[in-house]
């Protein structure tokens, strides 16, 4: 199983107690996570351990750094919203056509499976709150969101395996 190990970015007890939370987090459903993201992208994590800050800011995937402040909700679909950067990146999966701006094309490409991720680890109304979520933090979420559910599941599957450099 992948293994993630959480660090908080300095001493503040805010950081130590999010670290703890992301560290439960992971404990509770990070196999899971594993074999669902396996199950629905087809792909396997490249590493077998990465090293997670955690801070207060934008999270991302490169290094993993991960927001102190959200709510265990969105913890967890955060967590895995920047797994899902780290598999297609690892495993060299292009980004959608006509793709200008990277953050959008990026953003779009791990959406074909982000949610059907989500709602197999939780459920369909977990997924559309996250969808919700993501799509007030920023524009190109939620145009990447609009652009990715405007298929259905199947067609998402077949988009993102499209995708995969054999």
């Amino acid at each position: 199983m992948l293994k993630i190990v959480f660090h908080p970015d300095c001493d503040q007890p805010a950081l130590a107690e999010a670290t703890k939370t992301y560290q439960q987090i992971w404990r509770a459903n990070g196999q899971n996570i594993t074999e669902i993201m396996r199950r629905t992208s087809g792909l396997t994590f490249v590493e077998k351990k990465i090293n997670a800050i955690v801070f207060e800011g934008v999270s991302h995937s490169y290094p993993l750094s991960l927001r102190a402040s959200y709510e265990p909700d969105e913890k967890l679909a955060t967590l895995v919203h920047e797994l899902c950067h780290r598999l297609a990146f690892a495993n060299r999966v292009r980004v959608p056509e006509n793709s200008e701006n990277s953050s959008l094309a990026t953003h779009k490409q791990i959406n074909l499976i982000l949610y059907d991720v989500w709602a197999t680890l939780e459920d369909e109304n977990f997924a559309k709150r996250q969808v919700e979520v993501e799509s007030a933090r920023m524009n190109i979420y939620k145009e990447a969101w609009d652009w990715a559910l405007g298929f259905s599941k199947e067609e998402r599957q077949q988009r993102f395996e499209s995708l995969k450099i054999n």
